[in-house]
């Protein structure tokens, strides 16, 4: 579910901050979310997560880099086993490195690294590292609607005991901007299990975005999917 955090807390303020910028930007986000139902991160098909995430990210003409992580409390039932694990505190950390290939429309290429900084003992990680790498396109269709997808594929760090496997994912959708400086766009979603005992998720996501001032952003979200797994989440951004 972490990497979901993640990629909704970027994904909200898409349309608005999609186009190049001459300056160095930096941006940060944080909010609160929520999610239950299926956990690629913990490898549990009944888990409840409540998540502090915080994302750091820089953007220079063409260049792009993240550094996120989240606080978690986790609530993993493992009905298999008979067991529940409960948890709470940091969980891994992520470092991202991208690179605009083309521009209007834009094609970033982005690599992705998970470092596993959470308490395996805890069952706040796997404790084991994954790599990603990732398309992201995003084209205007007009002057409020635009089209976006991501493409990525994750080399995942093996843990002794679970059957797991590297797995793709993607997402395409399409978002409309207001003259109100609201965004609101809907995207379908797949991801590969890394886990092969869980089922490959497809879904899809909702996400409202109100830009409240030059420094100041706010969205919403909230995703479904084919293992009836739901997650919500809110998060502010300041950019600066």
């Amino acid at each position: 579910m972490k990497k979901t955090i993640l990629w909704l807390l970027a994904g909200g303020l898409l349309v608005q901050n999609a186009y190049a910028e001459d300056e160095v930007v930096t941006k940060i986000s944080t909010g609160l979310f929520y999610a239950s139902g299926q956990s690629q991160t913990f490898g549990s098909s009944d888990s409840t997560l409540y998540s502090v995430p915080f994302l750091v990210s820089w953007k220079y003409n063409r260049f792009r880099a993240s550094l996120s992580t989240a606080y978690l409390n986790v609530d993993n039932r493992f009905p298999d086993l008979g067991t529940t694990v409960k948890a709470n505190g940091m969980g891994d950390t992520t470092v991202s490195l991208g690179y605009d290939l083309t521009e209007a429309p834009w094609l970033t290429l982005k690599v992705k690294h998970k470092f596993a900084t959470g308490n395996k003992d805890d069952g706040l990680s796997t404790g084991k590292d994954d790599t990603s790498v990732q398309l992201d396109y995003f084209a205007p269709v007009n002057t409020k609607t635009s089209a976006f997808a991501t493409l990525g594929y994750k080399f995942v760090g093996k843990v002794d005991g679970y059957t797991m496997q590297d797995s793709a994912y993607g997402s395409v959708g399409v978002a409309y901007l207001f003259p109100t400086k609201t965004s609101v766009g809907i995207s379908a979603d797949y991801r590969q299990t890394t886990y092969t005992n869980l089922k490959d998720q497809t879904g899809g996501s909702l996400f409202v975005s109100q830009k409240v001032s030059k420094a100041w952003s706010v969205s919403g979200f909230g995703s479904y999917d084919n293992t009836e797994t739901t997650s919500l989440g809110l998060t502010v951004t300041r950019k600066f």
